[in-house]
């Protein structure tokens, strides 16, 4: 039976992105989690040959607590000769000016400060920690938002840039670990406060639900799993209809929508509606935007349009057109169709 250590350490083996003289980041906040994966990276990057820099972002959302977290990690990374870089982030500017939660405008200033650095170093990656409790409260969320499949997916193995190769570890696993390497952490007095939503799952829902399902988030967990496989084979359907009847003009988006279209399954429609909107970088579409472009095209009526969160569609003679409302491109409310539930 393996060791704790020898368990992380083959789920970190397994990320294709960890080669020989290539640069990674390590986003670590102080916790047991983020530290068990700096620490574990940094002990596979002697034995494998790759580059570790590790990162963390001050919110100076929480006084001396988080003061505290940000000297915590400067001495973990310093003890141990590690490239570190701490980027301060306003969040409560970003809230003031763009009407969000506290937690949207951290988890924004958060990535965009990670891949700012990604791109400063040319890393291959952004390493988080993320672990099996976590996956289970983003599940719970997103299927409490009424997500789909797409949502059910939870957090991503791997997406783009992002790599978290702790989703099947718990959080457990990642304490006993520091426990295990005498590792000091710290806890954040904010995760007790379930005025946030994510708190609220995992301090009230999770309970609740571990009495009908004492293993409850292994379940989820494997939801997920099944949900990814199930929209990484629809999606590379949509995809292939995509390429093979639509074109991409300026922030326009053209598709032919005759009868190939109308034979397709409404999973196979409201996808490649949703491609069309990503590949433009139009609005964030939620169901009823997707299904009511999906109409327009089945009532077949030439000449009708519709009007789209910073987008506009036309239907006419068989084309489905998608294109960005220049009046609000620039707009605060213009935003990503990325999946924007998927890094709660």
């Amino acid at each position: 039976m393996l060791s704790l250590t020898e368990k992380l350490h083959k789920m970190l083996k397994t990320c294709a992105v960890l080669r020989p003289g290539v640069t990674v980041i390590a986003a670590c906040s102080g916790g047991a989690d983020s530290l068990t994966l700096t620490d574990t990276l940094f002990r596979l990057s002697k034995e494998m040959g790759f580059v570790l820099c590790v990162m963390h972002v001050q919110h100076h959302l929480r006084g001396v607590e988080a003061a505290s977290d940000a000297l915590l990690v400067a001495d973990f990374c310093t003890k141990r000769h590690l490239i570190y870089k701490q980027v301060d982030v306003d969040v409560k500017k970003l809230v003031s000016s763009e009407g969000i939660s506290v937690e949207d405008a951290a988890r924004k200033l958060r990535y965009e400060a990670l891949e700012n650095y990604r791109q400063e170093i040319r890393a291959v990656a952004i390493f988080l920690a993320h672990h099996r409790d976590d996956q289970a409260e983003t599940v719970l969320l997103n299927l409490l938002r009424g997500a789909g499949v797409r949502g059910l997916r939870g957090m991503l193995p791997q997406n783009d840039f992002l790599v978290r190769p702790f989703l099947q570890a718990t959080r457990e696993e990642m304490e006993c670990y520091c426990a295990e390497q005498n590792i000091t952490f710290c806890s954040d007095s904010t995760n007790d406060n379930i005025e946030y939503k994510r708190n609220w799952v995992r301090k009230e829902l999770l309970p609740l639900l571990e009495h009908i399902n004492p293993q409850i988030k292994k379940s989820l967990s494997q939801v997920a799993t099944l949900a990814a496989m199930d929209e990484e084979y629809l999606e590379m359907q949509a995809r292939k209809y995509l390429t093979a009847y639509g074109v991409k003009i300026g922030v326009a988006y053209e598709l032919d929508v005759g009868d190939e279209f109308l034979q397709l399954h409404l999973a196979l429609q409201t996808r490649i509606v949703r491609l069309m909107a990503s590949e433009i970088n139009a609005g964030e579409f939620n169901y009823e935007h997707v299904r009511a472009v999906v109409a327009l095209v089945v009532k077949g009526t030439s000449g009708k349009s519709l009007n789209l969160p910073g987008s506009r569609a036309f239907y006419a003679k068989k084309k489905l057109r998608v294109e960005i409302n220049t009046a609000l491109r620039n707009s605060k409310n213009l935003k990503p169709l990325k999946e924007k539930l998927e890094h709660e």
